[in-house]
C-alpha cells in the first residue's frame, strides 16, 4: 500500500489532488485543518489529507495477508490481533470518506450544450434516471454519436441502438453453455438477505430436473438454523442429497468425497460487507478449493454506492461472476450495468421472482445491455 500526505487550501482541492494522484480507488485515511501563516498578523487555515492506494490489489484484500494466499512477514500472526483492533475505526471512516471523495471528484453532469440535439440529451436523462452513472451515460452518448450521421443522431431509435452497441463493448460477456456453470463446484457468496439460498436451489433444480445432472447441495451456513432448514427442504423436494459442512477445513474433503457428482452447489453464510472479520472467514473457507466457481450474489434493489462497496469488500473472495436477484422488485437496472463495466466481471444469472427454477435466468451477452439499460 502506498501512503501519501496532501496539503491544500481547501478540502475540495485536496481531494482533487488525491484523485489526480491515486484515481477513484484512493482511500482517505485521515484529514485535519492546519494553520498556514499568510501574513504577519493573521493565519490562513489549510487542510492535510493522508490518502492511500492499494497498488493494484483489489479493495481490502491486503488486510488479510495472513490468510495464506499471499505472503506475510515473520511475526505476522503476532501483529494480527493488534491490527484487528483498529479495524472498526478504519471501517467507520472508510465509507464516509469514500462517499465524500466520490461526490467531490466524480465527473460533472454534462450540460445540454455538450449534446448535439434534444434527442441525445433526452436519452442521456433516461439513462441517468435508470441510475446509470452520469459519466458513463455521457460516455455512451458521446461514443454513440461518433458512429452516426447527423440525421441519425436526431433519430431516437437509431441513437438508442448505437448506445446499446457501445454498451456491449464496455462489458465482459461470458455466456453460460445452455445455462450450465463452467465448473462442477459452484459457491454462492454475498451479504445477508440477497437470496443466495434460493439462488442455489433454483440452479440445483435447473441442473437436476431439467438437465438430469447428478447434484448435491452443501451449506456452510451454520449460523442460521432457518437457512439450513430451507435448503434442506428444497433438497428433499427435489430428491437431492444435502449436507451441512460445519467446519471450514471439511469443505475440501466433502468436495473430494462427492467428486463423482456432476455438480456440487455450495450455499454460504450471508455476511455484511462491513464485517471484515466475517468476510475474511468466508475467504478462508473457499481458498482451499481453487476449483470452485464463485458467484457474488447481490440484490438489484441495493443503492448504487452500497453495491459498489459490496463488490469491493467481497473482492477478497475472488468472485468469478456477478449474480443479481430481485429484479422484479426494482424498476432501475443501471447499477447492474455500472458494476459490470467497473469490475469487468461477467453476469452469470439474474433472478426475478421466487419460483424454482423458473425465475432464474442465464443471460447471454447480447441480452445483458437490453435488460439493464432498457434503451429500446
Amino acid at each position: 500500500m502506498k501512503i501519501k500526505t496532501f496539503y491544500a487550501s481547501t478540502m475540495a482541492e485536496a481531494l482533487r489532488n488525491v484523485k489526480e494522484e491515486f484515481g477513484s480507488d484512493g482511500l482517505i485515511l485521515s484529514t485535519k485543518e492546519i494553520p498556514t501563516r499568510s501574513s504577519w498578523f493573521r493565519s490562513k487555515p489549510a487542510v492535510e489529507v493522508v490518502a492511500a492506494i492499494d497498488n493494484g490489489i483489489e479493495s481490502e484484500q491486503d488486510l488479510f495477508t495472513s490468510s495464506g494466499q499471499s505472503s506475510a512477514p515473520a511475526g505476522a500472526g503476532k501483529m494480527e490481533a493488534g491490527f484487528q483492533v483498529q479495524l472498526p475505526k478504519v471501517d467507520k471512516e472508510y465509507s464516509e470518506m469514500r462517499r465524500a471523495l466520490y461526490s467531490l471528484t466524480r465527473p460533472a453532469v454534462p450540460s445540454t450544450s455538450l449534446f448535439s440535439d434534444a434527442v441525445s440529451y433526452e436519452l442521456y436523462q433516461d439513462l441517468v434516471t435508470n441510475e446509470v452513472d452520469e459519466w458513463l451515460a455521457y460516455k455512451l452518448l458521446d461514443e454513440a454519436q461518433t458512429n452516426l450521421s447527423p440525421e441519425e443522431r436526431g433519430n431516437r431509435a437509431a441513437l438508442a441502438k448505437a448506445v446499446t452497441e457501445v454498451a456491449r463493448g464496455l462489458i465482459r460477456s461470458e455466456a453460460a453453455d445452455h445455462g450450465l456453470p463452467s465448473k462442477k463446484v459452484v459457491a454462492f457468496v454475498g451479504p445477508t438477505g440477497v437470496g443466495k439460498t434460493t439462488a442455489a436451489a433454483k440452479l440445483a433444480a435447473r441442473l437436476a430436473l431439467e438437465q438430469k445432472k447428478k447434484v448435491i447441495l452443501l451449506t456452510t451456513d451454520t449460523y442460521r438454523i432457518g437457512a439450513v432448514e430451507q435448503l434442506k427442504t428444497y433438497a428433499g423436494l427435489m430428491g437431492l442429497p444435502f449436507r451441512v459442512v460445519a467446519q471450514a477445513g471439511e469443505l475440501g474433503q466433502v468436495i473430494h468425497e462427492n467428486r463423482q457428482r456432476d455438480y456440487i452447489l455450495i450455499d454460504t453464510a450471508g455476511r455484511s460487507q462491513r464485517d471484515l472479520g466475517a468476510v475474511q472467514d468466508l475467504m478462508q473457507v473457499l481458498q482451499g478449493s481453487p476449483e470452485i466457481e464463485r458467484h457474488l450474489v447481490m440484490s438489484a434493489t441495493t443503492k448504487p454506492l452500497d453495491m459498489r462497496e459490496i463488490v469491493d469488500r467481497f473482492g477478497v473472495c475472488n468472485p468469478d461472476h456477478l449474480l443479481f436477484t430481485k429484479l422484479d422488485e426494482t424498476s432501475t437496472f443501471g447499477p447492474i450495468f455500472n458494476e459490470l463495466v467497473r469490475t469487468q466481471k461477467p453476469l452469470s444469472y439474474i433472478a426475478d421472482g421466487q419460483r424454482v427454477p423458473e425465475d432464474l435466468h442465464a443471460v447471454r451477452g447480447d441480452q445483458i445491455v437490453d435488460i439493464v439499460l432498457n434503451t429500446h
